[in-house]
């Protein structure tokens, strides 16, 4: 019963961590953010195996890396590179988690749609990134690999590991396309819901397919 008591603590930390977001009260936003991600990683080290160590170790070591880029992005300086790296090194993790329980490279077919979601979000994007355009260029090509890689896990073994990565993967290209749009295109009220709902629910989704 543990378990499902995180998740209630998990959705706890996230809801009064977007509301201090909403608020700009930067003790709390100090607090809760990289405290609900922590609870995420500890929720990680209790799912019991369904893949293999291999699996559950790269999954761990992806979220390690997230903190680290929650607590960058968190900093009033600008460490937005260096948030970017931290989230970039959990793609690559979660990638070999993936690679290790499928095959690669998957179905060509299957990188497609990602392909041109990718290409889509870029071409509005780019004209706004300055010196910041090989780095999120580079980190866009990670986020295609992600989800080329889950997709094509799930489209070859339906199982429940294979469709709850599927989801997280989708969900957290869904937050980081949310986060730079607002950040680098327009600001829009609601983005910062958009972007923490679907980052901690993408996280604790890739958890559970351990």
């Amino acid at each position: 019963m543990l378990f499902p008591a995180l998740v209630i603590l998990i959705a706890l930390s996230a809801s009064i961590h977007i509301r201090a977001e909403y608020q700009n009260n930067r003790r709390l936003i100090y607090i809760f953010k990289p405290l609900t991600t922590s609870l995420i990683i500890l929720s990680a080290f209790m799912q019991p195996v369904e893949v293999s160590h291999y699996y559950k170790t790269m999954i761990i070591m992806g979220l390690f890396f997230s903190l680290s880029g929650d607590i960058f992005l968190m900093l009033p300086d600008d460490r937005f590179i260096a948030g970017l790296l931290s989230f970039l090194i959990t793609h690559i993790f979660y990638i070999l988690a993936f690679i290790s329980d499928s095959v690669f490279p998957p179905i060509l077919t299957l990188l497609i749609p990602g392909l041109l979601a990718i290409i889509i979000v870029l071409k509005f994007l780019l004209p706004h990134t300055g010196d910041k355009t090989i780095a999120v260029i580079i980190y866009a090509a990670i986020l295609v690999l992600l989800y080329w890689q889950s997709a094509g896990r799930f489209s070859t073994s339906l199982t429940h590991s294979a469709l709850t990565a599927f989801i997280g993967s989708i969900l957290f290209i869904f937050s980081d396309s949310t986060l730079v749009i607002d950040r680098f295109i327009r600001k829009f009220k609601g983005a910062r819901l958009l972007v923490l709902t679907s980052y901690f629910a993408s996280q604790l989704l890739i958890t559970v397919s351990i």
